[in-house]
């Protein structure tokens, strides 16, 4: 079975911690066979999808602004999102400011403290989008083999 992420491939990105690195990883996992755009967590193990979607929220969020991320994400996706985010390793903040953009998105003058939250906290998202990814690394592999 070819595999896409290579343990090996793994380590060094993980060793370098680059942006371009998790942006990677997050496009192998999005090409993968058991990634399903229907899917409200896109089929993929929860560490993975929380990955994979908090990197679009802010990537979303810091280039065009909070309400462009909203109200292309299907309201499943945001809600298991959320719930995520409520569990695992973010500070409580980031919850807190992501139903508030779910549930505030479509007022403007509301989502320019979101759109300034999101710009401060970027590099924060990937410090923990990295350490997830140092956990997880096995399910990585696992889950981009063809």
């Amino acid at each position: 079975m070819p595999q896409v992420v290579s343990p090996a491939y793994l380590d060094t990105l993980c060793k370098a911690r680059e942006y371009e690195g998790l942006n990677w990883i997050s496009a192998a996992l999005c090409g993968s066979p058991s990634f399903d755009e229907m899917h409200a967590t896109y089929g993929l193990p929860k560490p993975l999808f929380l990955l994979v979607e908090s990197l679009a929220w802010f990537a979303q969020g810091v280039r065009s602004g909070a309400r462009t991320y909203f109200e292309a994400t299907p309201l499943e996706r945001q809600q298991a999102m959320l719930e995520m985010l409520k569990r695992e390793d973010f500070p409580a903040d980031f919850a807190e400011r992501y139903a508030f953009g779910a549930s505030n998105w479509q007022d403007s003058k509301h989502l320019a403290s979101l759109d300034t939250w999101l710009d401060r906290n970027d590099e924060t998202n990937n410090q923990i989008l990295w350490r997830l990814v140092e956990r997880n690394r096995a399910l990585i592999v696992a889950s981009t083999r063809y």
